[in-house]
């Protein structure tokens, strides 16, 4: 495996529809341009390396089975991807140094309800980080040490974020924004963890669109998932 390397480590909780599970496959494996992916699911999935996770279903479960994946890892730099997110390829050819979690900020959302509109906020995501692998596992290790059955709701969040470290009580890590070219793009459903979006009560941000390089019309996004 040579430096720089990178896996990719897609968590599910098998609750997307299965249409949309199947195209977001597909865009996985472009995007991944056949760099390891190790996929963590509550039903059996057959590409990959599968792992079957039967953990409770929250928020704290994403960070428990990120630890898992980085371990069972062997590469210089994991990337987070999520069963409701599009990745371009360019995403996960990033790589921050050594002693930082990278967000990429290049990130689109768009409803399921509603007229189709993708939309920017200013806020980073688990779902769009690139990590160095050793520093993950060492973060996640501290964070479920002193927290073995779980970090409270209210205070769980990304690694490298600063309320959430603090709060959490736990080191101080580094972390930085990039931006690629083309843009990332989440689906807002009613099917995940964002209690917001599945009472349809979350807000857009103010820089909107209907149409964006590389992914097209948030109508034909949407028209996906099902």
């Amino acid at each position: 495996m040579s430096d720089n390397a990178i896996t990719i480590i897609m968590l599910t909780a098998n609750r997307v529809p299965k249409g949309w599970a199947r195209f977001h496959k597909e865009k996985l494996l472009e995007a991944a341009n056949g760099v390891p992916i190790i996929t963590i699911s509550r039903e059996p999935l057959n590409w990959g390396i599968n792992m079957l996770q039967t953990e409770p279903y929250g928020i704290s479960n994403i960070y428990w089975q990120l630890l898992r994946g980085a371990k069972a890892a062997d590469t210089d730099y994991i990337g987070v991807a999520e069963d409701d997110i599009l990745y371009p390829r360019v995403h996960f050819e990033y790589r921050p140094d050594a002693d930082i979690f990278a967000y990429n900020m290049n990130r689109f959302n768009v409803f399921t309800w509603g007229k189709p509109t993708y939309f920017w906020k200013n806020r980073m995501g688990n779902s769009t980080l690139i990590a160095p692998r050793k520093l993950a596992i060492e973060a996640l290790e501290e964070r479920f040490t002193k927290y073995p059955k779980g970090t409270p709701a209210g205070f769980t969040g990304e690694l490298g974020r600063p309320n959430v470290e603090e709060k959490l009580g736990l080191t101080r890590r580094k972390s930085e924004w990039f931006s690629t070219e083309a843009s990332i793009v989440k689906i807002d459903h009613e099917y995940g963890i964002d209690r917001l979006a599945r009472t349809h009560r979350k807000g857009m941000g103010v820089l909107r669109a209907y149409d964006i390089p590389y992914w097209g019309k948030a109508a034909d996004i949407v028209r996906k998932f099902v």
